[in-house]
């Protein structure tokens, strides 16, 4: 249901669930983007965003609750939710970009997982090559691509 081009450089590493695509980087520094394969199922209310993410979003991460932590897309007949989190790993902080992607009847998810913002521009790139195939009347060979949302900001430097 959903297409996208490999970063240049990074390693692509398929299970029957996930795809993901990593990043080499200095040692103890995390580049990886985990896409899932589709579910049924819409995710078009923040309620069923915040159920999703609580479900898929990784043991650990824990993601920021106040009013407009979470953002939502609407373009081309696909849905997008967004939020960001934080968890340790190794001693260090690692950010996790959690998107849900909905056509209406399927949904996706895809997430960056960094420790640092080396590797928000190859995130940015893969998210505008990201493509979902939307569903008209039983068909499915309708192709649209996810809107470009801003792109996640990149992490603040330590001082």
């Amino acid at each position: 249901m959903a297409s996208f081009t490999v970063p240049a450089g990074w390693q692509m590493t398929r299970t029957s669930e996930t795809v993901t695509l990593e990043k080499d980087s200095k040692k103890g520094m995390t580049c990886k983007i985990i896409i899932s394969a589709t579910e049924k199922g819409a995710v078009t209310t923040n309620a069923e965003y915040l159920q999703y993410r609580a479900k898929n979003g990784g043991a650990g991460v824990s993601y920021q609750n106040q009013r407009g932590a979470v953002t939502k897309y609407e373009a081309n007949g696909l849905t997008s939710f967004f939020s960001k989190g934080t968890m340790t790993q190794n001693r260090k902080t690692v950010t996790s970009y959690f998107y849900s992607l909905s056509n209406g009847s399927q949904t996706l998810y895809y997430q960056l997982l960094t420790t640092n913002n080396e590797c928000i521009t190859e995130f940015n790139e893969f998210m505008t090559t990201l493509t979902m195939e939307l569903e008209q009347a039983g068909q499915t060979n309708a192709r649209a691509r996810k809107a470009a949302p801003a792109a996640p900001a990149a992490p603040a430097p330590v001082m």
